[in-house]
């Protein structure tokens, strides 16, 4: 999912600014990263901090860190919303091919079948 967010707001013209993502098994958790600088994607995921929220010390940190990153997201939106107003020839200029199944069955048919 975050390099799905990325590629989106990349489109709109939103780089060098990260994506958080949280994973969950049971009662553990850890916060992941993705950001995109120049035409790469770096994902942050091994050796994150790792928090068990039965723990209450470990629970109020992570409490803390989800708090300042509410306020990223703040901010996100608020870029989110500047770029979403201006036209983008990113994605206006391609032609976008269609994904549905039955298209693809046609592409298959005038490709003469894969």
């Amino acid at each position: 999912y975050l390099v799905s967010a990325i590629m989106f707001l990349s489109a709109l013209g939103i780089t060098d600014t990260p994506v958080f993502g949280l994973i969950v098994s049971g009662t553990r958790g850890a916060i992941t990263i993705a950001w995109k600088k120049e035409e790469g994607i770096y994902i942050m995921d091994r050796n994150v901090r790792h928090y068990d929220i039965t723990d209450p010390l470990q629970a109020l940190q992570l409490v803390s860190i989800l708090l300042r990153l509410a306020r990223h997201g703040q901010r996100l939106r608020h870029l989110f919303e500047d770029k979403q107003c201006v036209p983008h020839t990113s994605i206006s200029s391609k032609k976008l091919k269609p994904w549905s199944k039955l298209a693809q069955l046609g592409d298959s048919e005038e490709g003469g079948g894969s």
